[in-house]
């Protein structure tokens, strides 16, 4: 297994999408870091991480999230996630919710939702991938911390992971979440342009969690934490410190 790490503090676990690695998070690694431990592991096939025979499916994943974190030495934590991410951070919280203290979604998966369909970008010609996942791929190219040849190595990898993912099982819903259980404050954020998972999808998953809020942010795709980090980064910042503007 392979993670990214910063900080010391209170435990902040953050899980990437599919495709993408824990370095997706590398802007909230810097700022969180500052006073909290932060973990942005490789989940299972993705990055610098090994497939492991106990993970087939996403629906492996919660389970092997919760190993790998008594390894690492977390307990209670803010646990967040993009997409498929986010469908694993809401399975985990919802089986051990006594460790999670806040949720914060991006984007996320998990609602069986028939009304509002989901893309999957790997159906998307490639040159049109980029296109699909943020507003804008321009701004998304300045902003992003993926600039090497090894970066491009592990995107790659990523996708070809993702696919083994969707080929074992469902990724969008996880018929097994306990909703009753998800009580503790969650934040969802969500890019009004979001052509993956729109936002219609969000404010269902809002409307879902009793203790919900939705903060939209203005053009931008699936992936705010990349597009617009320090957006994403002061929205999460008020949440955490219980802004009653929030």
């Amino acid at each position: 297994m392979a993670w990214f790490e910063a900080g010391q503090g209170p435990a902040m676990v953050l899980l990437h999408g599919g495709g993408g690695t824990g370095k997706d998070w590398w802007y909230q690694l810097q700022h969180f870091g500052q006073r909290y431990r932060v973990i942005a592991p490789d989940l299972p096939g993705f990055g610098r991480s090994d497939w492991l025979a106990e993970v087939q499916s996403v629906a492996d994943l919660p389970a092997f999230l919760a190993q790998f974190l008594r390894q690492v030495g977390v307990d209670t934590m803010v646990l967040g996630g993009n997409s498929m991410g986010g469908r694993v951070a809401l399975a985990f919280a919802a089986r051990w919710p006594e460790l999670v203290s806040h949720l914060v979604l991006l984007d996320s998966v998990g609602l069986d939702l028939p009304t509002v369909p989901v893309r999957n970008p790997l159906a998307v010609p490639p040159d049109r991938f980029l296109e699909l996942l943020v507003h804008d791929p321009a701004q998304y190219l300045r902003r992003t911390p993926y600039r090497t040849l090894e970066d491009a190595h592990a995107l790659t990898r990523g996708r070809q992971s993702f696919a083994r993912y969707l080929a074992a099982s469902p990724v969008v819903a996880d018929p097994a979440i306990a909703w009753d259980r998800l009580t503790m404050p969650a934040l969802l954020i969500w890019g009004r342009e979001d052509k993956v998972v729109p936002l219609a999808y969000g404010e269902a998953l809002a409307q879902r969690l009793p203790r919900a809020r939705l903060a939209v942010i203005e053009a931008c795709g699936h992936l705010p934490h990349l597009e617009w980090p320090e957006q994403t980064n002061q929205t999460i910042e008020a949440f955490l410190g219980g802004a009653q503007n929030f």
